[in-house]
């Protein structure tokens, strides 16, 4: 079966090297997020995590440059509020 990307989709989700991780110092502790972009039989599953699990929100985009876009607007986002 060939995903809409023109990955082969083996039925196993595989997390891609893209992606980001950022963080934020909050008093004496640092918060973490992480983004990542997994395969998926209709194009890649972006997935951003705050806290390890804490806060979870996750979105299928059907194409590449759809993917690199959604990822930059989600670290501009966190950008702007007070993320590194």
């Amino acid at each position: 079966m060939q995903a809409p990307n023109g990955v082969p989709w083996t039925g196993v989700p595989e997390r891609l090297p893209c992606g980001f991780t950022m963080t934020k110092p909050i008093g004496v502790r640092t918060h973490e997020a992480v983004c990542e972009a997994w395969t998926n039989p209709n194009g890649w599953k972006l997935r951003v995590t705050v806290e390890e699990e804490s806060l979870s929100v996750a979105t299928v985009v059907r194409s590449a440059d759809e993917m690199l876009t959604m990822m930059e607007t989600w670290r501009l986002a966190f950008l702007q509020t007070g993320w590194i």
